[in-house]
């Protein structure tokens, strides 16, 4: 059962001025970077990836930095990469719909290792063993770095039709896991044509209930428990919390809703969810946890017809959590006037600080500075 609380955004004088600043932003004469995936395996090593389009042919990118972001080399890629893992800041992994491709070069040389297709998210737990999620109700193991991968067991167990089901998310910590996904019936007046070619059709299509599908493992993926709530919304980002105590998930709805997105706390103890951040004013696409335990969400501004490709005001907020009084405290972060798109997703350095990447191209840092509050 999920509960509501308040979420509380913070409009006093702030002991901290913490703005996102541009890193990296692609400003180029025909042609546009979409950026969906950002590491930092180390704090002078980075790797972001995405597609680039040019005269509108399209090619996969990754944009690498070895001195901490400061600078930032775009490197091609043979296909298109959906999805970036990294152990070390030698040794990362990505995905494209066709195959598997890894870097012991800290992302500058790329090596085809694996056919094997649909994987959206990867997490590996060391140079050889990892997991990965996918379409058609697809989950994986590798024990070899990724040259193979197995079909984990427990899919068998799941209710759901492979054509109607896909894992997004994995998260890990220690021996604790959790690989999540949506299992969601089409309807009859799903149109061929995106929302925003269609806005009369798409203001009249409402969210529609489907499946969220769960694979839990206590044992660092030896064995994995299936479970399943019906739900609204697409599961798309999954963070357990640094103690396990709980998970921190995003939906997001995709037709017309209350809010266009929702940010829950999952209490591993009691099995209740909470909702910790919804607004109708802003689309979270990503959340982040500190090792503090604090959230960390990236979003855009909200039009009323959400899926016009217009790019909008980024927004970065980061709350405070109070159990005892079940209230939470959202600050909202300064960001550079120039940043504006529809998805951001985020990423932590071992050293702490934040940075994001968006799908127009920018890549951002974010820069805390402390004040004297008046």
């Amino acid at each position: 059962m999920r509960r509501a609380i308040l979420p509380l955004l913070l409009l006093l004088p702030l002991a901290h001025a913490d703005k996102w600043n541009v890193s990296h932003l692609h400003d180029e004469d025909d042609s546009s970077l979409f950026l969906r995936a950002i590491e930092f395996p180390s704090d002078q090593r980075g790797i972001a990836i995405g597609v680039i389009t040019e005269k509108g042919r399209q090619r996969g990118v990754a944009m690498v930095t070895a001195n901490g972001g400061k600078s930032w080399d775009q490197i091609k890629l043979k296909e298109e990469p959906l999805s970036l893992a990294c152990f070390s800041d030698e040794v990362c992994w990505i995905s494209s719909p066709k195959s598997v491709w890894r870097s012991d070069e800290g992302g500058r040389e790329w090596k085809k290792i694996s056919d094997t297709k649909g994987i959206l998210k990867m997490h590996f737990a060391s140079a050889t063993q990892g997991w990965a999620a996918g379409v058609r109700k697809s989950a994986w193991e590798t024990k070899d770095g990724g040259k193979t991968w197995a079909l984990l067991d427990v899919l068998k167990e799941v209710k759901a039709t492979p054509e109607n089901a896909t894992f997004m998310t994995i998260a890990m910590n220690g021996n604790f896991g959790l690989i999540g996904g949506t299992s969601r019936p089409p309807r009859k007046d799903d149109s061929l044509f995106p929302d925003w070619m269609v806005p009369e059709e798409a203001a009249k299509r409402r969210e529609w209930p489907g499946m969220m599908m769960l694979l839990e493992t206590r044992d660092a993926g030896k064995s994995w428990t299936p479970s399943a709530n019906s739900l609204f919304g697409t599961l798309t980002a999954l963070r357990i919390r640094p103690d396990n105590r709980g998970a921190t998930a995003l939906l997001e709805y995709i037709h017309t809703f209350e809010v266009p997105s929702e940010v829950l706390f999952v209490d591993f103890k009691s099995g209740k969810s909470t909702s910790i951040y919804r607004n109708k004013a802003t689309a979270i696409t990503d959340v982040l946890l500190a090792p503090s335990g604090s959230v960390l969400i990236a979003g855009t501004e909200t039009t009323s017809l959400r899926t016009l490709p217009i790019p909008q005001k980024f927004r970065f907020l980061e709350s405070t959590i109070n159990e005892a009084a079940s209230s939470v405290i959202w600050t909202q972060h300064d960001v550079d006037y120039r940043a504006t798109g529809r998805r951001a997703h985020l990423a932590r350095k071992p050293n702490g600080q934040l940075w994001a990447v968006t799908d127009t191209g920018f890549i951002l840092r974010l820069d805390r500075e402390i004040k004297t509050a008046k």
